[in-house]
């Protein structure tokens, strides 16, 4: 089956590129193989607040926003299914057992939470392990918990759980942070918040639950344990690349490289959203991604 433009990946990027193409004309799929549309924003549990126009009680409300736009619009968009082979070149993929030929190929496959990949993290997920402080806080409170990472996203969470929780540990393998400057301040003036700097965890021990986490310091390579009944891992994002490798031109942590249009290295194929690593992450930037890859193959058609 053709169509002019195969969107790959149902989240705000996608969903975004979906509604565009039906605004400038031309016949947009889009693939998700999750069974629901959303991507990362169903991972979001607290309010949302800085999408102009809408705001939303966590990223799932707003996901229904905008999938009620294409619903109301009539979009071919299709959730549920894997993806069993893409070829970027020949701009086509293979869905449920059908290949769906385009015109041109929009990469919006977002990314995921970044592991550590140290011991203990798969065993006490669930036990002591948690990847969102917003979604779990309330499973910690009144406990001894760590925080490893140095966004805004950690320290966002160890300020949540300093409002519950007698001691948090902020844990960073350096000691300059990315994170918003003013929530770094109130972590450093925080009287429950204890910051370790040019540390990085190397294990996660305990026996039913999480107990301590073994840490190894990055300048003397001195290795102590913190006492610790909860790990929260705020260490970034890995992007969701793995079909697409050996087929577009990627960075050294597989991000795909893309111009100011969204294009990328094979002609006629764009990423966009948070699978191209933006200078920010967030739903208005995938949006806008979205928006600019199906301009620009709208303007090439012409």
């Amino acid at each position: 089956m053709s169509h002019d433009v195969i969107i790959i990946g149902g989240g705000p990027a996608g969903m975004s590129a979906l509604i565009w193409c039906h605004s400038l004309g031309l016949r947009g799929v889009l693939l998700e193989q999750s069974p629901e549309l959303g991507g990362q924003m169903l991972d979001m549990f607290h309010r949302v607040l800085d999408y102009p126009g809408l705001i939303a009680e966590n990223g799932g409300e707003l996901r229904d926003h905008f999938a009620a736009q294409l619903d109301l619009l009539r979009l071919d968009y299709r959730t549920g299914h894997k993806i069993e082979e893409v070829d970027l070149r020949q701009r086509r993929a293979r869905w449920d057992g059908e290949w769906l030929q385009g015109e041109a190929v929009i990469i919006a496959t977002g990314a995921r939470k970044r592991l550590l990949g140290i011991p203990g993290e798969e065993r006490f997920e669930i036990r002591g392990v948690s990847f969102s402080a917003t979604r779990d806080h309330s499973l910690y409170a009144g406990k001894k918990v760590s925080v490893i990472g140095g966004g805004d996203s950690a320290v966002q969470n160890s300020l949540l759980l300093a409002s519950i929780c007698p001691s948090v540990t902020l844990i960073h393998r350096s000691d300059r942070y990315r994170a918003r400057p003013d929530w770094l301040k109130q972590a450093q003036e925080n009287p429950r918040i204890i910051i370790i700097d040019n540390a990085e965890a190397t294990a996660i021990e305990g026996g039913e639950r999480v107990e301590r986490l073994i840490i190894e310091d990055t300048r003397t390579g001195e290795v102590k344990a913190v006492e610790t009944e909860g790990v929260f891992i705020r260490v970034g994002v890995a992007p969701n690349t793995e079909m697409f490798r050996g087929q577009v031109e990627m960075d050294e942590a597989g991000f795909i490289k893309t111009d100011q249009r969204q294009r990328t290295s094979v002609d006629l194929v764009y990423a966009a959203g948070d699978v191209c690593r933006p200078a920010n992450f967030s739903i208005a930037t995938a949006i806008g991604h979205g928006a600019i890859a199906a301009k620009d193959i709208a303007q090439n058609r012409n």
